[in-house]
């Protein structure tokens, strides 16, 4: 992918985890304030809530996945004026439940369509717009920015789910792999080959799907009651630690299902504000990290079916190399939107 265009999978800074929020939902169904619900007898004891995913094996799912992302610089590089670089993501797929033996979930994945919209808003009012739609073969199509996505729609792979949520294996690409290699005329080497298997591979699609999927913890859950998960990241060059919260806030029944609304929040520590290579030193001056969510998840047929997130980073860094340094401000927001499509 040309550089001039933020990654797809720029998310995965803050919400590979599943941190999401949900916008409002419709008062749909009948709602209970109880925590006893038919077919829910083994998840559900008295308080105390077992947060599980049990889809059964036929089931369809439809989802619609929008993925925002704004950041803004300045620095010399863009002459002390602000930059800012708009992209938004839009993912049309489908899963369909092929096995659940030993409660792990196997999904045959097929991608309908994907859209890119992207603009670089420079100084004075000058905006650089790109537009991709899968479904529309034009002269954006074509272009080596969006190979791989052209060969994903309609050829279905897998994936693995363990019942907490956490994608396992992602396999049965190769028929993408070929499509990609054919849309760069087949001229591409070995190694060339490799390293697109290795960029556009297990994990970069895991990134992805990991934002529809919600990570449970290991024991039962009491509602009121709050659990946390950390986990180690990387923000630009600096290591840091996130750690989230986690809260079930609602319990209801909607047309005989369960339904669990989770929110949840998220913080960043930075584990050290200066890192140095060859080239130069990097220094954190400032920085601002926040991130909150709610998960609205079906608990009786075990999938989710709203999430929203948002997320923001901003960043005063010093740069310091040649004899010379630089100062440059980063705010980075992030959106994410995952439903359900009936």
């Amino acid at each position: 992918m040309s550089k001039r265009f933020l990654p797809a999978i720029i998310l995965i800074i803050f919400i590979s985890t599943g941190l999401v929020t949900l916008q409002s939902c419709g008062k749909s169904g009948d709602k209970k304030d109880t925590l006893k619900t038919q077919g829910n007898n083994d998840l559900i004891k008295g308080d105390r809530i077992t947060l599980k995913m049990v889809p059964k094996k036929g089931e369809v799912f439809r989802y619609g996945m929008t993925a925002k992302t704004s950041q803004k610089e300045n620095s010399a590089m863009t002459g002390g004026k602000d930059v800012t670089q708009d992209q938004t993501t839009y993912y049309y797929y489908r899963q369909e439940v092929t096995d659940t033996a030993n409660g792990v979930t196997t999904f045959k994945v097929t991608f309908d369509s994907i859209s890119v919209v992207f603009e670089n808003k420079l100084p004075g009012d000058s905006v650089q717009k790109v537009v991709y739609n899968s479904n529309v073969k034009d002269s954006i199509y074509g272009k080596p920015d969006f190979v791989q996505y052209n060969s994903t729609i309609g050829e279905p792979f897998n994936i693995t789910v363990s019942p907490k949520g956490e994608i396992g294996d992602v396999y049965g690409l190769q028929k993408i792999y070929d499509k990609i290699f054919k849309g760069f005329g087949d001229t591409l080497k070995e190694a060339d080959k490799s390293q697109i298997k290795e960029s556009f591979g297990n994990e970069a699609i895991k990134s992805v799907l990991q934002q529809q999927f919600q990570i449970f913890p290991d024991n039962e859950v009491v509602k009121d009651s709050a659990w946390t998960r950390s986990y180690d990241t990387q923000l630009l060059v600096f290591p840091g630690r996130n750690s989230l919260s986690y809260k079930i806030l609602d319990v209801k029944t909607e047309n005989g299902e369960t339904i669990v609304t989770i929110d949840a929040d998220l913080s960043t520590t930075l584990l050290k504000d200066e890192v140095k290579d060859k080239q130069a030193t990097y220094k954190v001056e400032n920085s601002s990290f926040n991130g909150k969510g709610t998960i609205l998840f079906n608990l009786t047929r075990g999938f989710v079916v709203k999430k929203e997130t948002t997320t923001k980073i901003d960043l005063t860094l010093k740069l310091t190399g040649g004899g010379q340094s630089m100062s440059s401000t980063q705010n980075v927001t992030t959106q994410m939107n995952v439903n359900i499509l009936k």
